[in-house]
């Protein structure tokens, strides 16, 4: 918290408190407070002043982790319920409600709530008290080794080398460097903090590898101090206010890609801020039109449409994939011809223009192409993609929502395609936009449950829960001595080796005949209870 945080607290003259900052650090890295409302409380030797009950509110709300937007004030029945100031109603409703603040009784009996009076030291000492009552907390520490995002399921090995695995809930908070996150965004080698309430889970603490990310906006601030700077956007992706801190300019500046000074920065401007972690690695001020060429990687539908392009450096022949917003009301092209953005596919080459951070333009050329391989896989989703096998090699290709199908010459759809058998993929750039599988039943399925295993010659025996309790034996595929086929988990969809297939589990072996022996290529597993 300390380090997210530095060039915040340089901003700050806390006087003879500056012993404290490892604290109020904290308090801004669990969102009690934030880097823009923290003058308020510490800005101008404000921390010599008394501290309002209202204000107490809006901060006990925040470290209970309270969400106030659906919490109405109206039920506040103190007889000054009218002046308790309109930022602080809805925090004043929470506590009120959850018992950690109560009103004051005047001597006429009546009972108010005094949201401008002080705190005492007593009612902050019962206070704390009631807090700590009510959330009854407990931390462990560690390393995230996966999070199954299908099961909700958190694997981690804490300080003391156990594994340790926790349920995820939907209402637990998870918090990723700082900023509020989904469980989905959560990587293996994290480090983590899981938080327990009594027995239940009450939040997750990560601390990711690392990486590089990107923030694009619109300027609303920007200051310079003596150990510091400060830049606040509005991004333009989410419409969020975010505030960036720097210990003085460490890092690059440029306008429209060329070398200039922070202080060229200004209001309204449009910048792109590269960040590592939370520290600020450059910041572009972009003027004028940007010309990008590259290769499509992906098409995003859903709001806020976006393209992905992977761009090759001429010189240092250095790849960079970067995300784009589309424009509303972008000029689209495809092989000469206007269309819209669900006609551009992958693989597409693209010459972009990009005004303030967004696409305005696209003129892409479709690169036709066929190829020829074994199914490994399909992807069946809202961008479906087929895997193949080729020379050895498995190469994954988008298919386009309107690629047409043929199995054995007939007509049919991407529910008839079988893993094993042979097609020809039909290419415009990376997205097969026709797929002809050759034969319509040389794969077969068979599903049963494993009897016995040998590793040594590569078969499995089991009793087929499609030929009502026989016994069949299945080899799994070899490329010389080499077992080939795919053993695949049920439950993650990660690969597992053959050995590790047990008495017990059922499998689904996808395969063929040869030589009157069925030979698996792909092999999935639902491991047996234990």
């Amino acid at each position: 918290a300390y380090d997210k945080y530095a060039a915040v607290l340089e901003s700050i003259d806390l006087g003879a408190y500056t012993n404290y900052k490892k604290e109020i650090a904290f308090l801004l890295y669990k969102n009690v407070i934030n880097a823009d409302t923290i003058e308020e409380y510490l800005g101008d030797s404000k921390y010599l002043d008394e501290f309002p009950r209202g204000d107490a509110a809006i901060l006990i709300a925040n470290l209970m982790g309270a969400d106030v937007k659906e919490i109405s004030s109206s039920s506040l029945d103190f007889a000054d319920a009218a002046q308790i100031p309109n930022d602080a109603a809805k925090y004043v409703s929470y506590v009120v409600k959850e018992g950690l603040m109560n009103g004051v009784q005047k001597d006429d009996g009546t009972v108010v709530f005094d949201a401008e009076k002080a705190l005492s030291r007593a009612q902050v000492c019962v206070l704390l008290y009631r807090i700590i009552d009510k959330l009854n907390l407990s931390a462990e520490a560690g390393v995230v080794d996966e999070f199954d995002a299908d099961a909700g399921v958190l694997d981690f090995t804490n300080a003391e080398g156990k594994a340790k695995s926790y349920v995820i809930n939907d209402d637990v908070k998870i918090m990723i460097n700082g900023e509020n996150a989904k469980a989905a965004d959560i990587l293996s080698n994290s480090d983590v903090v899981v938080v327990r309430h009594g027995k239940d889970i009450y939040s997750v603490d990560i601390i990711s590898p690392k990486s590089n990310v990107t923030v694009k906006g619109t300027v609303n601030s920007v200051v310079k101090g003596n150990s510091y700077v400060k830049i606040s956007i509005t991004e333009s992706a989410t419409e969020q206010v975010k505030t960036f801190y720097s210990q003085g300019v460490d890092f690059e500046v440029t306008t429209d890609g060329v070398a200039d000074k922070f202080e060229s920065i200004k209001v309204k401007d449009y910048v792109v801020i590269k960040l590592l972690g939370s520290k600020i690695v450059s910041i572009d001020r972009q003027t004028a039109e940007a010309t990008v060429q590259g290769s499509v990687v992906s098409i995003k539908l859903a709001s806020p449409i976006g393209l992905t392009v992977r761009t090759v450096d001429e010189i240092t022949d250095k790849e960079t994939v970067s995300e784009y917003t589309v424009s509303e009301n972008a000029s689209i092209r495809r092989n000469g011809k206007s269309v819209s953005l669900r006609d551009i596919l992958a693989g597409d080459k693209v010459v972009l223009t990009i005004t303030r951070g967004e696409i305005t333009k696209i003129v892409a050329t479709s690169v036709s192409g066929n190829v020829t391989g074994t199914v490994t896989a399909i992807k069946i989703a809202a961008q479906s993609e087929i895997t193949l096998s080729v020379n050895s090699k498995e190469e994954t290709y988008a298919v386009a929502m309107d690629a047409t199908f043929k199995v054995a010459g007939s007509d049919a759809t991407i529910y008839d395609l079988r893993l094993g058998n042979m097609v020809a993929l039909t290419l415009s750039g990376s997205t097969a936009t026709k797929i002809e599988q050759t034969s319509a039943s040389s794969v077969t399925t068979k599903t049963g449950v494993v009897e016995s295993v040998s590793t040594a010659y590569g078969y499995i025996n089991i009793i087929s829960l499609d030929a009502a309790g026989a016994s069949e034996q299945i080899f799994a595929a070899k490329t010389g001595s080499n077992i080939s086929a795919k053993i695949l988990s049920g439950e993650t969809g990660k690969e597992i080796n053959f050995k590790n297939l047990k008495k017990g589990d059922t499998i689904i072996a996808t395969g063929a005949y040869t030589n009157g022996a069925f030979v698996a290529k792909t092999i999935v597993v639902t491991p047996v209870a234990e």
